[in-house]
């Protein structure tokens, strides 16, 4: 791992536009990478009253990927404390 950076997986729904998704239907889950250093962004944007619908559609991610973001956001403050300690 270069420079302590993780990748996460998280699921979205396969857009039709052929840019995004090369599966192109509807309805099939696609794995997409989402950084750690996005992670804080995500909570960030979602508990400041941000509208969900956009944060889902900056990061490619479904609703409940969020909610489990939020949900473990104790886990990753932890996390990149101990890494920025290293450092």
């Amino acid at each position: 791992m270069q420079h302590g950076l993780l990748f996460v997986h998280a699921i979205i729904v396969a857009s039709k536009d052929p840019k995004i998704s090369k599966q192109g239907t509807a309805g099939k889950w696609k794995h997409v990478t989402l950084m750690i250093p996005w992670k804080p962004e995500i909570i960030m944007r979602a508990e400041s009253g941000e509208n969900q619908q956009k944060v889902m559609a900056s990061y490619n991610v479904r609703l409940s990927t969020i909610y489990n973001i939020k949900k473990k956001k104790n886990q990753l403050w932890s996390f990149t404390a101990s890494k920025a300690a290293d450092v």
